[in-house]
């Protein structure tokens, strides 16, 4: 009797243990799900996402907020970045490209100046001829009105195109906002082709334009200077 008790007893335990999932499937279906998710976790944690950029790539230059002055060509050796007044510091970038708009004008006219300074002091003029009575401060309120009245209008004109070209129009936008497309000093303007196509090359000669410029305004505020102080023409002083 005691033997088939113990039969019937073992019988009904394999026939429960049929109906029950193994210990150690479980175990290998519950680290495999784990291992699963913790792909996916570092999957998600792998693809960082990308800023959006502060606005369209124009001659090779991209803005970008992590350097001085958004990353525009000037910081030229041996000062590198130099902004003693930190006039660029925690500028919006619409206010940087304003500047640098500025600072390429000033620096072109300052250019220009200086080889008027020299120019209209040692050459025949078309109001003097051959001789040059006056120093080169005085010479403009001696010209006729005649001669001055198409000057100041090619000057108007450039300045109207320039205005159009890369300033947003008053009403549609801020005031004082340049064009999100247009590069500071760029007016399509190069009748001799001098501008590079490759980036890095016309970040080089941005770079050479803005120290000839810095250096060019300067010398202009020098002559201006000189000229008050002694009422002598630029070159008198030289021992030449």
């Amino acid at each position: 009797m005691k033997l088939s008790l113990a039969i019937a007893a073992a019988a009904a335990i394999s026939s429960v243990s049929a109906f029950a999932p193994s210990m150690s499937t479980s175990v290998k279906i519950a680290t495999n799900s784990a291992l699963f998710m913790s792909e996916e976790v570092e999957t998600a944690v792998e693809t960082p996402t990308t800023p959006a950029p502060l606005g369209p790539t124009l001659n090779g230059w991209t803005p970008d907020a992590s350097k001085p002055c958004y990353g525009l060509p000037g910081a030229i050796s041996p000062l590198g970045y130099f902004d003693p007044l930190g006039f660029c510091t925690d500028r919006s970038l619409a206010g940087v490209k304003r500047f640098r708009e500025a600072e390429v004008l000033h620096s072109r006219v300052a250019m220009m100046a200086v080889l008027g300074y020299l120019i209209g002091e040692n050459t025949p003029t078309i109001t003097y001829g051959f001789d040059v009575p006056t120093i080169a401060n005085n010479q403009i309120p001696e010209v006729s009105l005649g001669v001055m009245f198409p000057f100041f209008l090619v000057i108007n004109i450039s300045e109207a195109f320039r205005a159009s070209k890369g300033w947003v129009e008053p009403g549609l936008g801020p005031l004082f906002t340049l064009r999100e497309n247009y590069y500071p000093g760029d007016l399509g303007f190069d009748p001799l082709g001098l501008k590079p196509s490759d980036p890095k090359e016309f970040a080089d000669m941005q770079a050479k334009e803005l120290s000839n410029g810095r250096l060019a305004m300067f010398a202009a505020i020098g002559m201006m200077v000189q000229e008050l102080v002694n009422g002598q023409p630029v070159l008198a002083d030289l021992p030449f």
